[in-house]
């Protein structure tokens, strides 16, 4: 055999193994990495619970309204009044405080959250859901007269209480409104509407109606019902004893179908009340009386601006009749304006309503406005044939308001041409919900405010859109990202770059 090379034994040798390097590494990488990521979760943790402590204790204190008409925190006026505050005053909102569909939440709730405090717990503000409770209003308004529903506000003091409703909240483009139907905010009064109430709640001073007697006054069960939920209480007054006089604490003259037409006196003393800025309520419905003239009702009327005519409204269109056998039962209708100025529904029950002409020949200083019309198809029917030149078919007017703008305090006359909106006859089977009852008690409230020394300034409403403000939901989210996901953020990147460069 022969012998091998000694290349070829070297090429043939298998390779060792070359032998394990030991690397020793610098025990401060774990040392460094352990305090990294225990001091970054320390930070967080530190951070969280100093918030949850400043929000307990100094929430309130620490909140800061950012909006650009400061429209989540009370006016210095507002302040200064409930500083001065001595009865204690509820807020109820009659919803979920969480439910963020409703548009309108978020211009209230931190406003009213900022009234709580700074009234220094004379105010208690919470939230209950009529869906979820059912008898809250029931415990609020027992006697059902107050017309309460979910989704308004209820301010209430001892056993006085009025309602809110959120839209009446903000004024309205009256163009947007005219020619494009289209409802755009524009002014944001909810301080004042809550202000005004919590004044109105707390005063203790009651308003004065009184019914004109002598002309075969009906009931007015229900009408003073509506009354004494605005803070009214109702008298009766006889105007046509020698001396008679309307008392100085009359806020609102009320002559209520009356059967027969006023004396001399009668009519001097009203037309004297309407000159010294006096407030009145007029109803004269066509079934109960066709034939008085009532020559010197007129001559009140007049001196507002309107007559009482012996004709009833006819309703020809077939979609606004409540019975089609009957034109005179019909469906009226509320002016655009006036809807969103108030806030109320838009159709109303209308019947047996006297035509109410304007006079043409009115002072420029009054102005009259219908606030409830017929359709455009109606037409007026006359006692004994008579004819109007001016009627013809077309819109007319179902209730009528007449503002003087020469007195100081500015007269006002409301003028309604059917019984359905004050008579315990129509509200037998009816509720104060009922949407005739509604409109009442707004016009009634819009004609008598609650009288109060303070201005509280309106707010623009920074945009057409209700839902623009920050929700809370949003603005606990954005914290939620300030405080916690981005610390974790910064954390991953330190771990990534930790690793990336411990090997270099």
């Amino acid at each position: 055999m022969a012998k091998k090379t000694a290349t070829e034994s070297i090429l043939r040798e298998k390779p060792g193994k070359a032998p394990k390097i030991k690397v020793s590494t610098d025990e401060r990488f774990k040392s460094l990495k352990s305090i990294s990521i225990i001091s970054v979760v320390l930070v967080i943790a530190i951070c969280i619970v100093f918030n949850m402590i400043i929000d307990i204790t100094l929430d309130d204190k620490l909140t800061f309204d950012t909006s650009s008409v400061k429209q989540y925190s009370v006016s210095s006026i507002t302040e200064e009044y409930l500083d001065s505050l001595e009865k204690k005053v509820e807020i109820i909102g009659l919803f979920d405080k969480n439910d963020t569909s409703l548009e309108w939440r978020d211009y209230f709730v931190p406003l009213l959250d900022d009234y709580e405090s700074k009234a220094n717990g004379m105010i208690e503000l919470k939230y209950v859901d009529p869906s979820v409770d059912p008898f809250i209003i029931e415990q609020l308004d027992p006697n059902r007269i107050y017309g309460l529903q979910q989704y308004t506000y209820v301010v209430k003091c001892g056993d006085v209480l009025t309602s809110i409703y959120p839209y009446r909240c903000f004024e309205y483009d009256t163009d947007m409104q005219n020619y494009y139907g289209i409802n755009m905010p524009v002014t944001n009064r909810v301080e004042e509407i809550f202000t005004v109430n919590i004044v109105y709640v707390t005063s203790g001073r009651p308003l004065h109606a009184y019914y004109v007697t002598g002309h075969n006054l009906p009931t007015h069960n229900r009408l003073d019902d509506m009354l004494k939920t605005l803070g009214f209480v109702t008298s009766e007054l006889d105007l046509k004893s020698t001396g008679s006089t309307i008392p100085n604490d009359c806020e609102l003259l009320i002559l209520l179908e009356p059967k027969t037409d006023l004396t001399l006196s009668e009519k001097e003393i009203m037309k004297t009340y309407l000159d010294n800025s006096g407030k009145m309520l007029l109803v004269s419905d066509f079934s109960d009386n066709k034939t008085t003239a009532f020559t010197n009702l007129n001559e009140v009327a007049r001196r507002m601006g309107v007559t009482l005519e012996q004709g009833v409204i006819h309703e020809n269109d077939g979609d606004y009749l409540m019975d089609v056998s009957d034109p005179y039962r019909s469906i009226g209708v509320v002016t655009s304006e006036y809807e969103q100025y108030l806030g109320v529904p838009s159709t109303y029950s209308v019947e047996n309503c006297r035509y109410i002409k304007v006079d043409r020949d009115k002072a420029e200083t009054i102005y009259v406005s219908a606030l409830v019309t017929t359709s455009s198809s109606a037409s007026v029917d006359f006692q004994n044939e008579q004819i109007d030149s001016d009627v013809s078919a077309g819109i007319y007017p179902v209730i009528l308001q007449c503002v003087d703008t020469e007195p100081k305090d500015r007269a006002c006359l409301i003028v309604i041409g059917t019984k359905a909106f004050t008579s315990d006859e129509y509200y037998t089977e009816k509720t104060m919900e009922d949407n005739n009852a509604v409109l009442m008690k707004s016009m009634i409230h819009d004609v008598c405010p609650v009288q109060y020394n303070l201005i509280i300034p309106n707010r623009q409403v920074p945009s057409y859109m209700l839902t623009k403000p920050l929700s809370s939901s949003q603005a606990t989210m954005w914290s939620v990202v300030v405080m916690t996901v981005i610390p974790l953020g910064c954390l991953v990147c330190g771990i990534y770059v930790y690793y990336r460069r411990r090997h270099l």
